[in-house]
């Protein structure tokens, strides 16, 4: 048997990566439906030279949530969310950034 080589090797873990990261992830049944059923945005309002960060939360699911919701701008400390079903809430995380373009990131649970 012939010692591997070091492009075979590079190749057989580059197909080892893909593989992993083609496939399919299982969160479980409740996780996955907790997941899908509500999303996160933020937005900066122009407030004379700086900006006002807002994120929401938009609730698909058919209970009420409570969210926690920060930005990559502000990710201390987070802004706690209540969002009833078929509801979008939001809340200001930082009112004075120069930053225009945060980030959303949030976990919520059922309430």
């Amino acid at each position: 048997m012939k010692p591997f080589t070091g492009v075979t090797l590079c190749v057989a873990l580059a197909v080892l990566l893909l593989g992993l990261a083609a496939a399919p992830t299982s969160l479980g049944p409740s996780g996955a439906a907790a997941r899908s059923c509500y999303s996160f945005w933020a937005e900066a309002d122009k407030m004379g030279s700086h900006y006002r960060h807002i994120v929401y939360v938009e609730n698909d699911c058919d209970y009420w949530l409570q969210c926690s919701v920060w930005t990559d701008v502000d990710p201390q400390p987070p802004k706690m969310l209540t969002v009833g079903p078929g509801m979008t809430e939001h809340g200001e995380t930082n009112g004075s950034s120069q930053y225009d373009d945060p980030r959303a990131f949030g976990a919520c649970h059922r309430k």
